[in-house]
């Protein structure tokens, strides 16, 4: 089974016989793949509506890997103990529902979670440092025209993120990242059009040098990395 890139990115950084919870699982290609190639034993998959279980359950049987992945009908991770899972896979949904399914499972500090959100990064990212997670890297990967971010976390804690990490995520010299100036770019040709929305509507004067502060930072943010890369 040939996964997406951005499932791909994630099953790479599935340890060797994990104990994998795919949480929002839809067509359980990610268990399914890692199954096949024998990377992981066994699996759980949950979602909180019974048609995507459905998916995932013919993507299983017809890959001969029913018997080894659990699936549950629940939301997020209420369905799970701790000790069934050692490492928490939540992809494809917004970052403030991740940071909820979190937020009612505080085993989670205890695990390897792998975080896909497809929406609110930023508040995803402040959510997690700020409650006791510590985010040890980021891994871009590319569908299409589309970015794609997958956190990889543990509990811990951490220094406080500056507004342009809070964004962009923090970067380190050491980091290979091939798709991290293009990151680093479509963001900041995404807040240069919001600033100028903004210049053209009546935002209080605080907004637009919050914006101009971040734009700045994101900047110095693309120099740095620039300056690493040579």
């Amino acid at each position: 089974m040939e996964l997406s890139p951005r499932l791909a990115a994630i099953a790479a950084q599935v340890p060797s016989g994990a104990r994998l919870a795919d949480i929002g699982t839809d067509h359980a290609y990610l268990p399914t793949a890692l199954l096949l190639e024998g990377a992981i034993p066994s699996a759980v998959a949950s979602d909180v509506n019974e048609g995507p279980l459905e998916r995932g359950r013919l993507t299983a049987r017809q890959a001969g890997v029913e018997d080894r992945i659990q699936f549950r009908l629940c939301d997020g991770l209420a369905g799970l103990d701790r000790d069934q899972a050692d490492t928490v896979v939540i992809a494809g949904v917004g970052g403030e529902l991740i940071a909820r399914i979190l937020s009612a499972a505080p085993w989670t500090r205890e695990v390897l979670l792998l975080l896909q959100p497809m929406t609110a990064q930023p508040e995803l990212r402040r959510w997690l440092t700020e409650n006791g997670y510590r985010i040890e890297k980021e891994t871009l990967a590319r569908e299409g025209e589309k970015l794609y971010v997958v956190l990889t976390v543990r509990g811990g804690q951490d220094t406080p993120y500056t507004l342009a990490e809070l964004w962009a995520g923090r970067q380190r010299p050491e980091d290979i990242a091939p798709l991290r100036l293009d990151y680093l770019n479509d963001l900041l040709r995404r807040r240069r059009r919001a600033l100028a929305g903004m210049e053209r509507s009546a935002i209080p004067p605080d907004g637009l040098r919050e914006e101009r502060e971040l734009i700045a930072q994101l900047e110095a943010m693309r120099e740095e990395w620039l300056i690493w890369q040579r």
